[in-house]
């Protein structure tokens, strides 16, 4: 079963911080082209962690407010949650072997 990504706005975030996984936020923007290297990684890590941890990606362009509510200064910024509160961040372009030490900590 292949991994979702949900398109995470101000109205659904919170609820799809309180699911109980894990959650990976991934900051973007469509003109951004690092956030467009990262893409297709997050894609396979949500394939991989199916059932451990939740993705969700945040439009900055169309979501400004939750942009400023979590501080993101440069994009791709990938905000890490475990029980709803932030466990860690990347910012820049990750390796799918970076990114999946990131999850493996954050999913244990």
């Amino acid at each position: 079963m292949a991994g979702r990504i949900h398109q995470a706005t101000l109205g659904n975030l919170p609820e799809i911080l309180h699911r109980g996984k894990p959650v990976a936020v991934d900051f973007w923007a469509g003109w951004c082209a690092p956030c467009h290297v990262m893409a297709p990684i997050l894609r396979d890590m949500a394939d991989e962690f199916d059932g451990h941890v939740t993705f969700a990606k945040v439009d900055v362009d169309n979501n400004r407010d939750l942009a400023e509510q979590f501080r993101i200064v440069s994009i791709p910024t990938l905000v890490f949650f475990r029980k709803g509160k932030e466990w860690d961040r990347v910012s820049g372009v990750k390796s799918r072997q970076e990114l999946r030490k990131i999850l493996e900590n954050l999913s244990s």
